[in-house]
């Protein structure tokens, strides 16, 4: 019934998408986000070169394009040896980024083999220094990111994120859960949320 309901919805005229806006912490909870804090790993990205922009990168449900200057990050969990665009690459835009990213200093970092091939290939290493404001989808729903020219549809089980700039986006289970803690208590979480200082702007 759920389903049917969406799709009368959707093609019934106004159906609703999720957009970039300003978003209070009191309407993310009452609409059942929660704050997920970032594991700290090494994150291996690259600035996209003008030659190489603008750059089409397709998701399981999406297609979005990067422009030049936008960081490209890359996931490590494939074997080393093969091009850039076989480590899932995803955009990031510049100032979100480093407002939210920060260089890996650890003194004693011993790359894997897959991340010294991405470092050959001119990634550096970096961590992600906030949470995010996510829930897992319970029906089908229109996001439209930053990134994308319209609307995709995210299918259930998939999560959808709030970021800094109020950006949304989405990702896979699997996805999610490789890369943020599970969300605390709301005693907890909202500490966390405010130790984080993720700004929830437009």
């Amino acid at each position: 019934m759920g389903g049917m309901n969406f799709w009368r919805r959707l093609l019934g005229g106004g159906p609703r998408v999720v957009r970039q806006r300003k978003w209070t912490e009191k309407e993310l909870r009452a609409q059942g986000f929660r704050y997920y804090a970032s594991r700290k790993q090494v994150t291996m990205a690259r600035r996209l070169p003008p030659e190489e922009a603008p750059k089409t990168i397709k998701t399981p449900w999406d297609t979005i394009v990067a422009a030049a200057g936008y960081y490209i990050a890359y996931q490590t969990g494939e074997a080393p040896g093969k091009p850039l665009d076989a480590y899932s690459p995803r955009p990031i835009e510049p100032h979100i980024f480093r407002e939210t990213y920060a260089p890996w200093s650890e003194p004693d970092w011993k790359p894997t083999p897959t991340e010294a091939h991405l470092y050959k290939l001119g990634c550096k290493p970096y961590y992600k220094t906030v949470g995010v404001w996510a829930r897992r989808l319970k029906e089908p729903t229109l996001v439209q990111s930053l990134e994308s020219k319209k609307p995709s549809l995210a299918p259930a089980g998939a999560w959808l994120c709030i970021g800094s700039a109020g950006e949304p986006w989405t990702v896979t289970d699997e996805w999610f859960r490789s890369r943020y803690l599970p969300a605390q208590q709301d005693k907890k979480d909202n500490s966390a949320s405010r130790r984080a200082k993720t700004p929830l702007r437009a």
